[in-house]
């Protein structure tokens, strides 16, 4: 019935039959007060009336049959569309959209984002429903867009739009549910609660939203979420605003995320997702920033516990996966990234983690096929395409690699649009902005990078591979004797493409010299 109503809505069938009565009574009323002064028998008003009434059904069946198109009145066969469109109208669809932050200081966001992600992994286990990632509705958090262009652009059929008030233990928090084709409402609910409660509320919208749609959440659905979650709202705060840090980059950021995450822990020390947290923040900081032993040691028994405590949770797995590369058990590695996709085959930090530890060993061919399904998993993400880049270009694949730089180039420029500071973006461009022959703008991204964390080891790192892209052989190998780098990425600076022409190179072959 709901879809019956919003077809109705779609073809202007209200629209054309109020405009109709309105018009037809306004004919009426004019006619009956000229009727007299023109000496017209009473007839003609009886039977303008009349004419009238039939005329309604009239209108209804050409407003349901025909539309005014650009050259004049056109058949309407039905919701038409191409591609995630006609998905769209076919299976029901749904995006949740960034909530907007009104709490008193406007520093909340955070926990914004933690709603909608937790609706989203709420809905996206209902049988029958197509939901949009939050990364693919990220990118309208800062434009005025209306709900029609966001249903053609991301080819679902509804958005889910919501505010949040977060004040002291106070929470309110609004959430509507609006047609795409129409811009109609069909759901609309406001929430008055105590900050405890923010999980029944994330299971309301989307049990609310599940049956708008004519669908319905399961309980074993709605179990599988909540089994890595927590109970307690002070450890889920923590959670979130750790991930908001984490998200940040830079050693700083990193290091607070980790921070905030044992926090979590301490008020919840059963929190699966957030001791996979924890092992990524040590993986990073190992990877990335200084490669303490501690930091590997962290990541390691933090994701064992996180295996532990929710084998079911492909977090967990991707983080052990994660954890495993830093000691080079790749065997190991491999089976939990493989248990990570069985779980989720779109999960995209175990297809980006995965194909980064293939990178490791040399195999090319299948790093490139977990990047590009990376890519299909989050179109949005720059990381993969930048880094799929390289390796097309190594396997010969010329046009692949010019696409795929330019593909990732655009995404990192709307990411730094959003997030000016990340210096990853910055650096994973440079390259392939030099090997597209705009060594300008490479360089001038290095160089903000550089100004921005100065000390970075990933930074510095990402350096000496634009200088030997652009054939500075010597001021690549000063910086790669400059930087710091884990036991784990002797094999990566062996393998990766960008360091090519450096192959051979005497002060090269010391540093990393070919083993086996």
């Amino acid at each position: 019935m709901l879809q019956f109503f919003a077809e109705l809505r779609r073809r202007k069938v209200f629209r054309s039959t109020i405009a109709y009565v309105v018009a037809a009574w306004l004919v009426i009323q004019v006619a009956d007060v000229i009727v007299e002064p023109l000496h017209l028998p009473q007839w003609a008003l009886t039977g303008l009336i009349v004419v009238a009434a039939a005329g309604l059904p009239v209108v209804v069946i050409v407003s349901w049959l025909f539309d005014i198109g650009p050259s004049g009145l056109e058949r309407d066969t039905g919701a038409t569309g191409t591609g995630s469109d006609a998905e769209a109208v076919d299976t029901p669809s749904v995006a949740v959209m960034p909530f907007i932050d009104l709490s008193p200081d406007g520093d909340h966001a955070y926990f914004c984002n933690g709603i909608v992600e937790e609706i989203i992994a709420t809905l996206a286990r209902v049988d029958g429903l197509k939901v949009a990632s939050r990364f693919s509705t990220r990118q309208f958090r800062h434009r005025d867009v209306a709900v029609q262009d966001v249903g053609r652009e991301l080819g679902v059929s509804s958005v889910v739009e919501g505010t949040v008030r977060k004040d002291g233990e106070q929470l309110r928090i609004t959430a509507q549910l609006t047609n795409t084709g129409n811009g109609y409402q069909v759901w609309t609910q406001r929430f008055d609660r105590r900050m405890a409660d923010v999980f029944s509320i994330q299971d309301e919208i989307a049990e609310q939203v599940a049956e708008a749609l004519e669908l319905r959440l399961l309980p074993a659905d709605r179990c599988r979420v909540q089994q890595a979650g927590t109970s307690n709202s002070e450890a889920y705060d923590l959670y979130l605003k750790a991930w908001s840090y984490f998200h940040r980059w830079g050693g700083r950021n990193v290091n607070y995320a980790a921070e905030l995450f044992q926090h979590a822990l301490d008020r919840d020390p059963g929190y699966a997702r957030a001791w996979a947290g924890l092992a990524d923040a040590y993986a990073m900081l190992y990877i990335y920033t200084e490669a303490k032993p501690a930091y590997r040691r962290k990541a390691r028994e933090a994701s064992k516990r996180a295996v532990k405590l929710c084998p079911k949770l492909p977090e967990a797995h991707t983080s052990r996966g994660l954890s495993c590369s830093m000691y080079a058990n790749w065997p190991e590695a491999e089976q939990h990234f493989e248990s990570a996709l069985r779980i989720d085959p779109e999960h995209f930090e175990a297809l980006y983690f995965y194909a980064r530890a293939c990178v490791h060993q040399g195999k090319e061919e299948q790093a490139v096929r977990l990047f590009e399904r990376a890519t299909q998993a989050r179109p949005e993400d720059y990381q993969a395409p930048l880094l799929m880049q390289q390796l097309y270009k190594r396997l010969g694949r010329g046009d692949a690699a010019i696409a795929a730089a330019e593909d990732g180039i655009a995404k990192a420029r709307r990411h730094l649009k959003m997030n000016p500071d990340d210096v990853r973006a910055l650096y994973l461009m440079s390259g392939p902005l030099a090997d597209l022959g705009r060594l300008q703008e490479g360089e001038q991204a290095l160089l903000r990078a550089m100004a921005i964390d100065p000390t970075d080891s990933a930074v510095l790192y990402n350096a000496a591979c634009f200088y030997a892209r652009i054939g500075d052989q010597d001021r690549a190998i000063e910086l790669l004797e400059s930087v710091r780098l884990p036991e784990m990425a002797a094999d990566w600076v062996r393998n990766d493409p960008d360091l090519a022409l450096l192959r051979g190179h005497p002060r090269f072959d010391a540093l990393y010299p070919v083993t086996g």
